[in-house]
């Protein structure tokens, strides 16, 4: 890790519920982690049922 430059320039994060690629946009703010908001509701519901404190 080049620590000269930002962590979300450097990620090469994947959704986590389909697994497509996310293209990272620069700047401030948080890493992307879903393609779509949906995806991410559903992740977050997939794992309240499975007795994760999400």
């Amino acid at each position: 890790m080049d620590y000269t430059k930002s962590y979300k320039s450097q990620c090469d994060a994947a959704c986590l519920h389909c697994g497509a690629a996310l293209a990272q946009k620069q700047g401030a703010g948080r890493v992307k982690r879903f393609c779509t908001p949906d995806h991410g509701r559903l992740w977050r519901q997939r794992a309240r049922a499975l007795g994760f404190d999400v």
